[in-house]
């Protein structure tokens, strides 16, 4: 406990809104502090304080049953020291002043403590699990015991808290509980708290007393006394088991043989305690084996009979030793001297019993064979013990002679090795003693022990033998060597070229042992081939081409042998056997085919079709024959009608006589199917057996002629005159064709029409188009011409009109010069005049054939030569009907509109070409405006 401070204060006002008092009219005294605490036998001071006095006529004085010495003290407050407080109820003390007649007191409360001389637990001796027990604490001569507070824990949980009434003087106090012990109470600290508090008017003081552990124990059982049967000059072990234990680290075991002490080991396991005793040799006859555990106060113990008995040795023989095969060998068992005579059995390695009886010695008779080298005999005697029984064995093992065999797996007469492999000719033979295996070849030995590699020259018949003192036997070995499978170039080449239409099938062959299954498979679709085929026909940056899948080329597609590769497949461009191109928008102008044409590479490679060149394979010609034949001496099937092409596949031929069979891949014949452009693509061949897989890409590109579809090669084109125009026309086919584009004129005549009576017919009814515009182009020279003789004032207009036409005119005679010797499908005009307008013949080929189509090109240009004129003259009378005509030129007609006048007599023709005005007035008269307009200009 601690001791508090004094509390007092030097300057009575520090402390006014603590102090008390009564006050006589103005005059006050006020007397600090309100409760004082003091120890029993300590002393403390209190402090008197008035209010002013006129004249200064007051005194301050304290009445108090204790001894009180004035202090400190000045004009307005007095302290005064109460000593030696040994009163525990001393009543008030009373501060009293006086001011003229006026008269006023003020009193403080004094509370007298004394801290416990002692805080004690009572001792708790170690208790059973289940049994109860009183904890107990004891507080010493304190006081106020009113303001004692004292707890009871049990490691971190309360167990109780107690509290006091009021009493005179000091005393001391006891608190108990009553535990009952659990397991769970072993090793837990019992604590006691002793509060004194003087609060709110002094400190709370605290006291402990010396924690107690608790110790709880269990021992429910007596041990468990194994002990055995004990064989005379023999030792063994006794077991002690105690179970339910606790704590199992107190448990303390002791053994004792005839109250001899014993060596003891123990082990616990969970709540069991396991302890084990050595027990010595010992003379035969009855002995007394006990155990004993303990724990805290409590002990157990067991008691057990050790009987120790004599069992004379067991003896097992074999005669002759060694045996030779198919002689008769004697199995002997038997004890020596003993008063009790055991039960003896004879029994084989697998515990069957042979023979058996009650008798010192037992015989068995049996024949030897091979077989039985090495057999094992057991001999087992058991003889009773008291209430047990004990046994005895002995054992022996037989051995036999015999000439050499050979097992069925120590010598195969098959073998199969793995080329490439290291392989060694092992042939094991039996025999005893042991013999020795030579094997030979032609002749030749051959190592049995070291491993070679394995090849196709150590594969065929070997002769093996097996030698010892007692013969020899001989065994023929056949060695067959396998390997993984192949494709080669020769059997399977990489590249093959097919005609569209024509019969044609995948040859595929291959070599290994055992004969490979082969099986060919296209390689994924368009979007997931291969980058073989550089200017082949097969697939690049993601793409089939040329006979390969319609319409499956991705964000501009791909074209073989072609320098850009198209552009034009993300806006639709067509598709037609592969081949893409670009779109057109409002009759531009195709793109120029001569970087951006369609492409389909060569695959000529240096020879003529037909023949192999480079390992491809043209016009169904292959490299070991042409097709329908059969090699190897194997056939092909029958054609089928598939969604891939014919594939004929092949073993390889290890003996002359294995041939690899067919899965999958399309139907398969001599003749093969007929080939679409959709059989073309990167092709996968596998050949397959036990020992790996094989394989080998085969690109197949399909040729076919030329075509003009309408998106590469549109029969109608607009050209816009004085600006860039393009003639492209492209063709599909396969090899790449070569296109010409030429514009049908009189001097061609029949030079390239000679032998197509329809072509020359299309040539003829363009020709007559153009006498028909010729003739229009004349009628409108007639009309300039009579609106010369009639409007004499529209004369220059007319004048420079026919300029123009003049001019169109030469230019369309030079332009046609130009076209008719354009070639590769693609021309660029830097500035496109009328002259430009016509037809144009576009003719694609290749070797496989040709195509042709008649191109129509319009030139467009803005309206020009407009002309207004009125019949009957500009002069009209009032009255009279009249009518103002406009003519204008331009391609797509243009658009007439006119600003004159407003009226209401006006009447208008058709597509405004005219306005006529019908009983003339005033309001008629003015400027006449007609503005032509197209989509060019105006």
């Amino acid at each position: 406990f601690g001791v508090p401070a004094p509390i007092w204060g030097s300057q009575p006002h520090l402390g006014v809104p603590a102090l008390t008092g009564v006050a006589l009219g103005s005059f006050t005294v006020l007397s600090w502090p309100r409760v004082a605490v003091v120890t029993f036998g300590g002393s403390v001071t209190v402090n008197c304080s008035r209010s002013s006095c006129p004249g200064d006529n007051a005194t301050l004085t304290i009445a108090t049953s204790l001894p009180a010495t004035p202090g400190p003290g000045g004009l307005l407050w007095q302290s005064f020291r109460l000593r030696n407080v040994s009163r525990w109820r001393p009543g008030a003390v009373t501060c009293s002043g006086r001011c003229g007649d006026t008269r006023a007191t003020a009193s403080t409360a004094l509370i007298v403590y004394q801290l416990p001389q002692k805080v004690a637990l009572d001792p708790v001796p170690a208790v059973a699990v289940g049994d109860s027990r009183n904890l107990t604490c004891h507080v010493l001569e304190v006081a106020p015991v009113a303001n004692l507070t004292v707890t009871l824990r049990r490691g971190t949980e309360t167990l109780r808290t107690q509290r006091f009434g009021d009493s005179d003087g000091s005393a001391s106090v006891a608190v108990s509980h009553l535990l009952t012990a659990t397991r769970g109470d072993h090793g837990q600290d019992v604590t006691c708290h002793a509060e004194l508090s003087l609060r709110p008017h002094g400190p709370l003081f605290a006291r402990a007393a010396a924690p107690v552990r608790l110790s709880v124990f269990a021992l429910p059982d007596p041990p468990l006394l194994l002990a055995p049967l004990l064989e005379v000059a023999t030792s063994a072990n006794a077991t002690c088991h105690i179970a339910g234990a606790f704590p199992v680290g107190d448990i303390r075991v002791t053994a004792a043989l005839d109250r001899e002490p014993l060596n003891v080991t123990s082990v616990a396991t969970g709540d069991t305690v396991t302890a084990r005793a050595e027990l010595p040799p010992l003379p035969p006859g009855q002995h007394e084996l006990s155990c004993t555990a303990q724990v805290a106060t409590v002990a157990k113990s067991a008691t057990r009979p050790l009987r120790v008995y004599r069992f004379p040795e067991l003896a097992l023989e074999l005669s002759p030793a060694p045996a030779v095969a198919s002689r008769e060998v004697t199995v002997a068992c038997g004890v020596g001297d003993t008063r009790d005579i055991p039960e003896l059995q004879i029994r084989d390695g697998d515990g069957r019993v042979l023979a058996q009886g009650r008798r010192a010695r037992l015989w068995l008779t049996v024949v030897a064979t091979s077989r039985d080298n090495g057999r094992q005999f057991r001999c087992r005697a058991s003889l009773e013990v008291g209430d047990s029984v004990v046994t005895k064995e002995a054992e022996a093992r037989l051995e036999v002679l015999y000439p050499p065999e050979f097992p069925p797996s120590g010598c195969p007469r098959a073998r199969s090795w793995l080329r490439g492999s290291r392989q060694f000719l092992s042939c094991l033979a039996t025999g005893n003693p042991s013999p020795t295996v030579l094997c030979a070849r032609h002749g030749a030995t051959v190592a049995t022990t070291e491993p070679l590699v394995a090849t196709k020259s150590r594969a065929g018949s070997y002769e093996c033998k097996a030698t010892n003192a007692l013969g020899t036997r001989s065994r023929r070995v056949t060695v067959r060597v396998e390997y993984e499978p192949t494709l080669s170039e020769s059997g399977c080449p990489e590249r093959q070229v097919w005609v569209e239409g024509q019969r044609w099938h995948l040859e595929c062959h291959s070599d290994g042992d055992p004969a490979p299954r082969t099986r060919c498979d296209r390689r994924g679709d368009a979007g997931h081939g291969d980058a073989h085929g550089d200017n082949h026909g097969g697939t690049q940056d993601g793409g089939i081409q040329n006979g390969g899948t319609h319409g499956h080329t991705q964000d501009g597609g791909t074209d073989g042998g072609t320098k850009g590769g198209t552009r034009d497949t993300q806006n639709g461009g067509s598709q037609d056997g592969g081949t893409q191109y670009g779109d057109s928008q409002d009759g531009s102008t195709y793109g120029d085919t001569q970087d951006d044409d369609t492409g389909h590479g060569d695959t000529r490679d240096g020879g003529t079709h037909g023949d192999t060149q480079d390992g491809v394979t043209r016009g169904g010609g292959t490299q070991n024959g042409s097709y329908g034949d059969t090699q190897d001496g194997s056939t092909q099937g029958d054609t089928g009608h598939g969604v891939t092409p014919s594939v004929v596949t092949r073993g390889g031929d290890t003996r002359g006589d294995t041939r690899g069979d067919t899965r999958g891949g399309g139907p398969q014949g001599p003749g093969g199917r007929v080939v679409t452009r959709a059989d073309g693509g990167l092709y996968v061949c596998r050949a397959s057996n036990r020992h790996g897989v094989a394989e080998r890409s085969v690109l197949v590109t399909v040729e076919y002629p030329p075509s003009l579809p309408e998106r590469g090669c549109p029969e109608r084109r607009r050209w816009l005159q004085g600006a860039p125009g393009e003639l492209s026309c492209r063709a599909s086919g396969n090899p790449r064709p070569r296109v010409t584009c030429a514009r049908i004129g009189p001097d061609r005549r029949q030079r390239d029409y000679g032998d197509d009576r329809d072509d020359y017919r299309d040539y003829r009814d363009d020709y007559r188009d153009y006498r028909d515009d010729y003739n229009d182009y004349r009628d409108d020279y007639r009309d300039y011409r009579d609106d010369y003789r009639d409007y004499r004032d529209g004369y220059g207009d007319y004048r420079d009109g026919y300029g123009d036409y003049r001019d169109g005119y030469g230019d369309y005679r030079d332009d046609s010069r130009d076209y008719r010797d354009m070639e590769n499908g693609s021309h660029v005009t830097a500035n496109v005049t009328r002259g430009h307008a016509g037809v144009y013949e576009c003719r694609a080929s290749n070797e496989h054939g040709w195509a042709s189509k008649n191109v129509s090109v319009a030139v467009e240009y803005p309206p020009s030569a407009v002309t207004v004129r009125v019949e009957p003259s500009r002069s009209v009378a009032s009255g009279r009907d009249t009518t103002v005509h406009c003519r204008a030129r331009g391609r797509p007609r243009p658009r007439l509109s006119w600003a004159l006048p407003p009226a209401p007599n006006l009447r208008w023709a058709r597509d405004n070409r005219s306005v006529a005005i019908v009983g003339a007035t005033a309001a008629n008269g003015g400027r006449y405006t007609c503005t032509a307009t197209n989509r060019h200009g105006r």
